[in-house]
C-alpha cells in the first residue's frame, strides 16, 4: 500500500516525543513501513526522516499584513498555525493520484471534513474525547468514514459517530525491557493540569517514598506555580527523557503513578511501565482500566480522598511479581499487534472504496509486495 500519514501539527514526530500522539504516529509509520508499505508522512520540521519513505514538512504560518494582523477578531496563533498546516496537507493530498489511503493522526477537523473530497479512503485515529471542532469534522466526514478509537472507553465517548473500530495502542517492547525495581516511585507525561502530577507528588509524600517525574513542560505557567514549588527533597524532576532513560526510570522504580484528572483515552505511560515489570498505581479514569489489568497494578476511584487511596495502593503493590507484570504487558500491549490490526483495517478500507476489480487486487495480493 502507498499510505499518506497525517501527523500532529504542534510538535515534530521525533524522539524524545512530546506526547503519546507523536509517539504513536511514529510507531504506526515505522511499523507499517517495516511491513513493506510505502509511507509518506506530513509532519512538522524536525520529524524523524527515517520513519517514512518521504517526509513532507508542514509549512509555518506566514507573516500577516498590517491590516490582517490588527483585525480584532484575529484567532490565537496556535489556531492559525494548525489551519495553515492542515490546509496545506489537504491541498497536497487533493493534488495527488498515487496514494492508496490516508491514515490521519491529527487532532483537527480539516482532514475529517475534507475526507469525502479525496478519491481514496481516510482512516482517522481518535486520540481524544470529542472536542467540538473534531465532532463537527467527524459529522462532515459522513457515515462512510473510517475511524478508530484507542480504547473502548474512548469509543463510548464518541456517541455521535456510529462507525468506529477499537484498536488499542501499543508499545515497542524492544525499547522497554524489564528492570530490577527499586524503592522509589515514577511519574511520566506532559506537565499539564489534566495529567495530575501534583496529585502524584502528594501521594508519594503521604507514602513516604521518593518520586521522580519526567516529561515535557507543556504548561509553563502551571508548572512554575504548582509543580516547581513542590520539588526538592524526595521529589525530583528529571526533564524530558528519551526511551532508554524512561525505561531505566520505570525499571528501577517500585511503581509508576498515573494520575489523570480527565478521562484518559489510553495511557502509553502505563503500558511502558508494565513492559518494564513495574506495576501502576493509578486513578481509574477513561481507558486506563483497559491498559492496567491482571497483575499490572492497582487503580483507585477519583474524587475526594484520591491521594490517600493512591498511597494505600502503593503500599499494596510491593508484593507484585514483576516478571508476571512484564509478561502480561508483552502479551497484551505489544505494538506489533496494533500495527497488524491497522494493516488489516487499511486493506479492508481500500477494498470497500474501490470497484470490484481493484478491490480484488488488494484482497488477493500479498501484503508488502513491490508497491507495498
Amino acid at each position: 500500500m502507498r499510505i499518506a500519514v497525517i501527523g500532529p501539527s504542534r510538535n515534530p514526530v521525533a524522539a524524545p516525543y512530546a506526547g503519546g500522539q507523536e509517539r504513536f504516529t511514529a510507531i504506526l509509520a515505522d511499523g507499517l513501513r517495516a511491513r513493506g508499505h510505502r509511507i509518506e508522512l506530513w509532519a512538522r520540521a524536525g520529524s524523524d526522516e527515517l520513519l517514512a519513505d518521504s517526509l513532507h514538512v508542514m509549512p509555518d504560518r506566514p507573516d500577516l499584513s498590517a491590516v490582517a494582523s490588527q483585525d480584532p477578531n484575529l484567532p490565537e496563533p496556535s489556531f492559525l498555525d494548525d489551519q495553515v498546516a492542515y490546509l496545506a496537507v489537504m491541498r497536497d493530498l487533493l493534488c495527488r493520484n498515487d496514494i492508496d489511503i490516508v491514515l490521519n493522526q491529527s487532532l483537527h477537523q480539516l482532514p475529517l471534513a475534507l475526507a469525502p473530497a479525496l478519491a481514496v479512503p481516510v482512516v482517522t485515529t481518535l486520540h481524544t474525547p470529542p472536542f467540538p471542532w473534531m465532532e463537527v469534522g467527524a459529522w462532515l466526514a459522513g457515515p462512510d468514514s473510517h475511524m478508530v478509537a484507542v480504547s473502548s472507553a474512548l469509543r463510548a465517548q464518541w456517541e455521535t459517530v456510529t462507525r468506529v473500530s477499537v484498536i488499542p495502542n501499543g508499545v515497542d517492547q524492544r525499547a522497554f525491557l524489564p528492570g530490577p525495581g527499586g524503592d522509589s516511585l515514577a511519574w511520566a507525561g506532559r506537565l499539564t493540569p489534566e495529567k495530575g502530577a501534583d496529585i502524584a507528588i502528594a501521594a508519594a509524600r503521604l507514602a513516604g517514598l521518593p518520586l521522580r517525574l519526567a516529561g515535557p513542560i507543556a504548561d509553563p505557567r502551571w508548572f512554575a506555580e504548582v509543580i516547581h514549588p513542590l520539588l526538592g527533597g524526595k521529589i525530583e524532576y528529571l526533564g524530558q527523557l528519551g526511551d532508554s532513560d524512561l525505561a531505566k526510570m520505570y525499571g528501577a522504580s517500585l511503581a509508576t503513578l498515573v494520575t489523570p484528572c480527565w478521562e484518559e483515552p489510553f495511557c502509553l505511560v502505563a503500558a511502558e511501565s508494565q513492559m518494564c515489570g513495574t506495576p501502576v498505581a493509578g486513578v481509574r479514569r477513561g481507558g486506563l482500566a483497559e491498559v492496567v489489568s491482571g497483575p499490572g497494578g492497582v487503580l483507585v476511584d477519583p474524587g475526594a480522598g484520591v491521594v490517600e487511596r493512591i498511597a494505600a495502593a502503593i503500599a499494596a503493590i510491593g508484593a507484585v511479581d514483576r516478571r508476571a507484570v512484564a509478561e502480561s504487558a508483552r502479551e497484551r500491549l505489544d505494538c506489533a499487534r496494533t500495527v497488524d490490526s491497522y494493516e488489516q483495517l487499511l486493506c479492508a478500507a481500500i477494498g470497500s472504496n474501490t470497484v470490484e476489480g481493484s478491490a480484488m487486487r488488494y484482497t488477493h495480493a500479498s501484503v508488502g509486495g513491490p508497491d507495498g
